[in-house]
């Protein structure tokens, strides 16, 4: 069979099944012209090894996206479970300004995230609605305890089950 042997997709019931894949939320930033400039993404995976690669989706017409590639450079900022609030700012549900972000190595990053990545922009690849933008992490770290991560699943923000105590043999 071929593709136009196939109906056409439902765009919104291709993003409701694909939602059932359950995602890490991350905040990409930029700095443009002196000001913070970002986006909440969950279209986040590692790419390569050697050399490290990651790469990033990001809508055609996203101002913050131009952002980063006029920059030339970003954080990846992966987020805990409790900040929900910071990926709804930069979501464009809330107040970007009061989240807590500093300057490191000479790139805008998050001051509390789960782990940090800080790239230089490599390639920029067309796919269909979005773009996909590749970096090359030049710096990473993560605090010594890893957080409960923010999970996006069907759509809504979800969280790992509690932590079951195995079963011991008597």
């Amino acid at each position: 069979m071929h593709p136009q042997d196939f109906p056409p997709l439902d765009p919104i019931e291709f993003r409701n099944l694909i939602g059932r894949f359950a995602t890490g939320v991350a905040v990409i930033l930029a700095e443009d012209g002196g000001q913070p400039r970002g986006m909440t993404v969950n279209s986040l995976t590692s790419v390569s090894l050697d050399p490290t690669l990651l790469l990033f989706c990001a809508r055609n017409e996203s101002r913050n996206a131009e952002a980063v590639l006029r920059a030339k450079r970003f954080s990846v900022n992966i987020l805990t479970h409790g900040q929900t609030a910071i990926s709804n700012a930069f979501a464009g549900r809330g107040d970007m300004a009061a989240v807590p972000m500093l300057r490191d190595r000479g790139f805008l990053r998050l001051a509390d995230a789960a782990a940090v990545f800080l790239c230089e922009l490599r390639e920029v690849f067309p796919g269909g609605d979005h773009r996909i933008i590749l970096g090359q992490p030049v710096f990473m770290e993560a605090p010594r305890d890893q957080a409960e991560p923010l999970l996006f699943f069907g759509g809504k923000y979800a969280r790992l089950p509690e932590p079951q105590d195995e079963p011991r043999a008597s």
